[in-house]
């Protein structure tokens, strides 16, 4: 309904179609222009929910501003003064410039810090009593080989950090941070 609708969407350069919604599961992300009106997408939303016996959860919407940094200002300061801004729902979160929002398991926003984003995940998996450090502690009490702790940092490192890694990037940092966990488990800390 969304992508066949009036909305005016995202145009991208170089793509057939104009980007106007994902939807996962039961997260749906929704791309408005400044020309779309929130009350037409409402409407929309409102026909689907009708027909699907769903709802939207408004309280867990999360707007991020994409423009101009006046713009962008402007949408942010309004909404924290008045708690509104046009036809869009009251009250609802609006990202401010810096400020990382969740979407699907990676972050996005207007000049987000990749370093924190990732120093969040980092300090999850590096902190004692963490998946982690807890996986690689379990695996130092048996004799396992090079070749065996090689497979232990796919399965343990690899396998929390894949998908943001894919989705996100890794920045250098966060590499050599990694790389620092991963050489003192492979030589016992020598």
């Amino acid at each position: 309904m969304i992508r066949k609708s009036d909305l005016r969407g995202i145009n991208i350069p170089r793509c057939g179609d104009t980007l106007k919604a994902t939807l996962f599961a039961d997260d749906t992300t929704v791309y408005l222009s400044s020309e779309d009106d929130f009350a037409v997408l409402q409407a929309l939303l409102d026909t689907w929910c009708s027909a699907a016996k769903a709802r939207f959860n408004l309280q867990k919407t999360k707007i991020i501003p994409i423009g101009s940094l006046e713009y962008r200002k402007t949408v942010a300061e309004t909404y924290r003064e008045t708690g509104a801004w046009e036809n869009f729902p009251a009250n609802v979160h609006v990202a401010q410039d810096g400020e990382p929002v969740r979407i699907l398991g990676a972050f996005f926003g207007n000049n987000v810090n990749q370093i924190d984003v990732w120093s969040t995940v980092l300090t999850k998996m590096v902190a004692m009593r963490q998946p982690l450090m807890k996986a690689i502690e379990r695996w130092r009490t048996g004799r396992t080989t090079v070749m065996g702790k090689k497979h232990v940092v796919q399965m343990v490192v690899g396998g929390m950090t894949q998908y943001l890694t894919n989705v996100q990037r890794m920045p250098d940092a966060i590499v050599k941070r990694l790389t620092r966990v991963i050489r003192g488990y492979l030589w016992d800390d020598k």
